[in-house]
């Protein structure tokens, strides 16, 4: 089975794709660590009310999601306008929204894909995104100029 344009038509595709809880992703229990390929594999990952696919034309692959599949590689945040977006790993953008803490892990989380997954901060947006948080008595917020974004902890 020839799928999504990488695996030579004479190689079998491992069954189960799968995004760990770390946000690791993996085919049939083996890490999958080509930066292009994570990135073209993010790119076609969609959402619907059935669960997450790989998409390619009329291809849907089941993905088992168990943590954020994305992570926001920088924040573009315009003072102007008060828009907030996050770039993702896969080279789109996103708003800024449904900001939170993962308890287990410390890292700031945000919603993508129309709130049906969750992106990860890298160090780099999660330092700028710290640059612009103001409190007001016990809640967050992310101000960008005239917008204060929510921040839940």
């Amino acid at each position: 089975m020839r799928i999504l344009g990488l695996v030579p038509s004479f190689w079998t595709v491992p069954e189960g794709v799968r995004i760990k809880a770390n946000g690791a992703w993996t085919v049939g229990g083996l890490p999958i660590r080509h930066l292009p390929s994570l990135r073209l594999l993010k790119a076609r990952l969609c959402f619907s009310d059935e669960g997450a696919f790989l998409m390619d034309g009329p291809v849907r692959l089941p993905v088992q999601v168990e943590g954020p599949p994305f992570e926001v590689q920088g924040l573009e945040l315009d003072a102007l306008t008060g828009e907030a977006r996050g770039i993702l790993d896969d080279g789109s953008a996103e708003p800024l929204q449904d900001l939170g803490i993962d308890h287990e892990t410390g890292r700031v989380l945000c919603s993508v894909r129309g709130g049906r997954a969750r992106a990860v901060l890298s160090r780099t947006a999660h330092q700028t995104l710290l640059d612009h948080v103001e409190q007001e008595g016990s809640d967050f917020f992310v101000i960008v100029g005239p917008r204060r974004v929510p921040f839940s902890t």
